[in-house]
């Protein structure tokens, strides 16, 4: 198979890999039909693939999901469904290498925000629907479906799924005989890397109510909300009340017991310790090396940004913004491009226990008047730490002169 080939196929692979990315990802909660309520996030990705590099996807996510769910209680796997609409220059970019159709694995990273706190590292597995190419070429749909764990939430309140990345793997692609096309010399199948790019990741937010208590020693018997001590006895509603209770009628087997009651006052101290109260970012270094590019052809000059890390322990309700402006790039001969030249595609990734979630910047221009690179949102909760990075491109003009150019990307965090 020549080169030319294979980079044509893998550029259909960006798209057609991605239809079953996001079944099965969120079934942390379900109820009945007649309770849930139809969801749907569209989300877009930037993934890497063997030979042909960076290739935009898109997906829309939709599933039924209820709008509340109580607490205590194991929440049934559910399905998801996911369409991916690939373009005719994949269907064609396969063609070109006789694929006629691909299937394999994914397995997305899911965070459920909780009042307990965010429940993040949900690893959920997805099997890729083998699915035909049309020939000849034409945008066409790919459809998944998938399931994902339950989950018990303990804490009355509000929660979200969010949807933070997806990796695929295990990917193959048949010709019509049925045999897999090596897209990787000495392998059948391949794995692709897939970077967030839109901001929304919310898929459902919902409310987790109080659950109902039962009597341990009789369980048919709902506990009384006033007198939890007490269950009411439903099976004898003629019972007379108790004169100390005149709302709780007398079960004969579980009288209405007396007593007192009494209070105890709790307290402690948190001691203050290094950085607490503070909003602060460190970086890995202070200089980052761009590929170089020949004179007179131009292109682009690639590198990555030094990981910010931004640690956030104020404990409270402010979130923060992380931006960034870039000066021209210049040498000692007096060469210049434009500050405008140098794009980023951001991505910020909470440490686990962080009570707030981040959310990377819009990728495109950097620019002299500055761009933001990753925020977190004000909530009711914030705080934890953050790892923020970056991949750069700098766009050099095919006229720009030969040397050493120079650049000051600054970053601020408020």
């Amino acid at each position: 198979m020549s080169t030319h080939r294979k980079r044509a196929a893998n550029s259909a692979l960006a798209a057609l890999a991605t239809g079953g990315l996001f079944a099965g990802m969120v079934g942390l909660v379900t109820a009945s039909p007649a309770a849930a309520d139809p969801v749907k996030l569209v989300q877009k990705y930037d993934c890497v693939f063997p030979l042909i590099n960076n290739d935009p996807i898109t997906a829309t996510i939709t599933a039924d999901i209820p709008k509340s769910l109580e607490a205590g209680k194991p929440s049934p796997a559910f399905e998801v469904t996911t369409d991916t609409l690939v373009s005719s220059r994949a269907a064609q970019g396969m063609g070109l290498v006789g694929g006629k159709s691909i299937e394999g694995q994914a397995t997305a990273d899911v965070t459920v925000v909780t009042p307990d706190g965010p429940l993040t590292g949900i690893k959920v597995e997805n099997s890729v629907t083998k699915t035909p190419v049309p020939n000849p070429p034409a945008d066409f749909h790919v459809p998944a479906k998938g399931k994902a764990p339950s989950l018990t939430f303990n804490t009355p309140g509000n929660g979200r799924i969010e949807v933070n990345s997806i990796r695929l793997h295990d990917m193959i692609v048949r010709d019509a005989n049925g045999k897999p096309i090596q897209l990787v010399t000495g392998q059948d199948s391949f794995d692709v890397t897939c970077k967030l790019t839109s901001t929304d990741k919310t898929l459902a937010s919902f409310t987790i109510t109080k659950g109902t208590t039962t009597d341990p020693a009789n369980p048919t018997n709902p506990t009384n909300p006033t007198n939890p001590t007490n269950p009411v006895n439903p099976t004898n509603p003629t019972n007379p009340t108790s004169p100390t209770n005149p709302t709780n009628p007398v079960s004969p087997t579980n009288p209405n017991p007396t007593g007192s009651s009494a209070d105890q006052n709790l307290t402690t101290t948190v001691k203050p310790g290094s950085g607490t109260g503070s909003l602060s970012m460190t970086q890995a270094g202070d200089s980052v090396a761009l590929s170089p590019v020949d004179q007179g052809k131009g292109g682009v000059s690639s590198g990555k940004l030094q990981t910010v890390t931004v640690s956030d322990q104020r404990n409270g309700t402010k979130g923060w913004s992380l931006t960034g402006k870039v000066t021209d790039f210049t040498t000692a001969g007096g060469g210049k491009i434009a500050a405008g030249k140098l794009s980023w595609k951001p991505s910020c990734t909470p440490a686990p226990g962080s009570a707030s979630n981040c959310a990377p910047g819009t990728a495109g221009p950097v620019g002299s008047t500055g761009a933001t690179l990753a925020s977190a949102p004000d909530g009711a909760a914030t705080g934890g730490k953050f790892t923020v990075d970056s991949g750069l491109d700098l766009n050099v003009p095919a006229d720009a002169a030969a040397g050493d150019y120079k650049a000051v990307l600054t970053l601020t965090l408020t």
